[in-house]
């Protein structure tokens, strides 16, 4: 994984195009299109993207939950904080078999990897949960933090 935290330049015509294909497919909440849209996006990922991104996190009807929270991480965009807090806590239906909740545990990953105030008060508040897998994962993270700074987004 590339944890370069340089500013990306203008989103290129493919990446505009992209984050079209992204709206129209949550848009008609078409589950194919997500499916293509969110694994096409992976080619060029860009920040261009985090809004739609964002409301497919939020969004429970699809089933690309881990990849969009993975795409997410990589963008490290503070504005996603909150819907990954949230996602944290989603329960869907076709991760009903994962008792080891591996979507909580990539939104602390991304939320770490953002790396702010904001993105660390989240896992603090993730790590006093009930749950104490979940809460697990994000005391990790917030053990680890220093050591992974080379991994953060926005310090």
């Amino acid at each position: 994984m590339n944890y370069n935290t340089a500013v990306q330049p203008q989103p290129t015509s493919t990446q505009i195009e992209m984050a079209k294909r992204l709206e129209f497919a949550l848009s008609t909440r078409n589950l194919d299109l997500v499916e293509s849209a969110v694994s096409e996006a992976y080619s060029a990922l860009h920040e261009i993207y985090v809004p739609t991104l964002i409301a497919l996190a939020e969004a429970p009807w699809h089933q690309r939950h881990e990849d969009v929270v993975h795409a997410l991480q990589i963008l490290r965009s503070p504005k996603a904080i909150s819907a990954l807090e949230q996602a944290t806590f989603s329960r869907h239906e076709y991760l009903a078999y994962d008792n080891n909740y591996a979507l909580a545990r990539k939104c602390t990953w991304a939320l770490a990897d953002i790396g702010t105030r904001e993105a660390h008060g989240a896992l603090t508040r993730i790590a006093e949960c009930s749950d104490p897998t979940i809460a697990a994962y994000a005391k990790k993270r917030l053990d680890n933090w220093q050591r992974e700074v080379h991994r953060k987004g926005h310090g």
